[in-house]
């Protein structure tokens, strides 16, 4: 029974992939538009804007912004996770939606403000394609030792 809901749950990927209305491509590269991140003030870092600033994510900042590579979210919002527990710094994370529903997410991370908009977020593309949304939502998540959630209009 739990392998049909997995299917069933699969379907609506399986069709927009067929209809190519979902594109993979090798571009692990996007940046969230300023406007976006502006919404939540100025930030003092950005451990992902470059594999090297990624790699020396141990920070004195307090104010952290972070769109982590989709291929290495898990790894980013781990060390957020850990960086926050001995900080208590201001750190913003931008997720595909999907990604806080998962167990390895809950199992990291145990308190934030969930940031929800009312739409997609196009991306700019890193290879210099033009930006468009992706197929799936985004929340910004501000790591917090309690859950709280908010609504955020991004149509405006």
């Amino acid at each position: 029974m739990a392998k049909a809901n997995v299917f069933l749950c699969l379907i609506p990927l399986i069709l927009m992939v067929l209809l190519g209305t979902v594109q993979f491509t090798k571009d692990n590269e996007y940046y969230t538009p300023k406007s976006l991140v502006q919404r939540f003030g100025s930030f003092d870092y950005d451990p992902a804007t470059t594999e090297a600033k990624a790699e020396e994510f141990g920070t004195p900042f307090r104010r952290i912004w972070i769109n982590p590579p989709f291929t290495r979210k898990h790894e980013f919002l781990k060390k957020a996770w850990e960086t926050y527990q001995k900080t208590k710094a201001d750190i913003y994370i931008l997720f595909p939606i999907e990604f806080v529903t998962t167990k390895r997410f809950h199992d990291t991370v145990h308190g934030g403000i969930l940031f929800i908009p009312n739409g997609r977020i196009k991306f700019e593309s890193g290879l210099g394609k033009p930006g468009k949304s992706p197929a799936f939502g985004s929340i910004v998540m501000k790591l917090n030792d309690t859950w709280e959630f908010i609504p955020m209009n991004i149509k405006e």
